[in-house]
């Protein structure tokens, strides 16, 4: 069982609780990597690069009203309780590092797997702290699904802004990119 796990190894929760408030901090240098080096890449790498982080926070903000939401309970034969669950609750720390590597492939294979990585480090940091598994679980599934979705939906209107953004004075934002 996790928690005779965590009885013998107190120090253990503690280090997990400190990388999952600390992971974050990974994520968000993972999105700036993948920015500075879509500078130089095709329009389309730099739209990606900048949805990851909107795809994110929309990923979060849809994963709010679902936390939300109230439990069930199942009941049959004069009241007497036959199944009696709780809906899992997404946790937004799954949903959060889920929708940034979901958004950093789509900007490229190395930032995906290095964002991979963070995840999983992040699903190990939040089992070990006391997260349930259907919890995080839940948390990828919307992550992963906003984010492609979202991107889906604004792709165009995404690289139609970064070819503009680089005839502006702004270019140096989204950098003059590859022609081809």
């Amino acid at each position: 069982m996790l928690s005779d796990h965590l009885a013998v190894a107190p120090g253990l929760h503690t280090a997990a609780v400190a990388c999952a408030k600390a992971d974050p901090v990974l994520f968000a240098a993972l999105l700036g990597w993948a920015w500075w080096a879509a500078r130089r890449e095709r329009a389309s790498v730099m739209a990606a690069a900048l949805w990851a982080p909107i795809g994110a926070l929309a990923a979060v903000a849809a994963n709010e009203p679902i936390e939300r939401m109230p439990t069930v309970k199942w009941t049959a034969f004069h009241g007497l309780v036959v199944h009696s669950s709780d809906l899992p609750a997404p946790s937004d720390h799954a949903a959060l590092a889920a929708a940034t590597a979901a958004g950093l492939f789509l900007a490229g294979r190395r930032f995906g797997l290095a964002a991979a990585g963070a995840w999983l480090l992040m699903a190990v940091a939040l089992t070990l702290a006391g997260a349930a598994p259907d919890d995080i679980a839940g948390g990828t599934v919307v992550g992963v699904t906003v984010t492609l979705i979202g991107y889906v939906l604004f792709e165009g209107p995404m690289k139609r802004a970064v070819v503009w953004l680089r005839r502006t004075r702004l270019r140096s934002f989204t950098g003059e990119g590859k022609t081809s």
